[in-house]
């Protein structure tokens, strides 16, 4: 699924990719700066060049509703709505510490987000058992 596709079909892949884990997998390619910031400029421009140029893949473990959470505080329910749930995202590089939850509509807009070198969005990639 590309990032061309409106937020309401990437989060309804999202959903029906989550809801049977044994029997698929969903793996997402997003510009990382769009989705957690930049992490500093050591080797500044290349590291800043290097962070709109590239991508990076890293597999989804779930999704988490507004209606399975209990009693969040107010800042885990400001971010997480019908239309914005949290996703769990297992960050494969080990400097960005593993697993971590992010907005729907923020990893949407780090997938819509422009490959500058093949000037198309990046994608969701859905793996499904036959």
């Amino acid at each position: 699924v590309g990032g061309d596709v409106d937020y309401n079909k990437f989060l309804e892949t999202l959903r029906e990719t989550t809801k049977e884990p044994e029997k698929s997998r969903i793996a997402v390619n997003f510009l990382r700066p769009a989705l957690t910031g930049f992490s500093g400029f050591r080797f500044f421009p290349m590291n800043f060049i290097l962070g709109l140029l590239g991508g990076h893949f890293s597999p989804v473990l779930g999704l988490i509703e507004n209606d399975t959470v209990d009693q969040p505080s107010s800042s885990i329910r400001e971010k997480i709505d019908g239309d914005n749930p949290l996703v769990a995202i297992w960050d494969t590089n080990h400097k960005y510490g593993g697993a971590y939850f992010v907005p729907a509509k923020r990893l949407y807009e780090s997938v819509k987000a422009l490959d500058l070198s093949s000037n198309k969005n990046r994608a969701l990639i859905v793996v499904k058992k036959k």
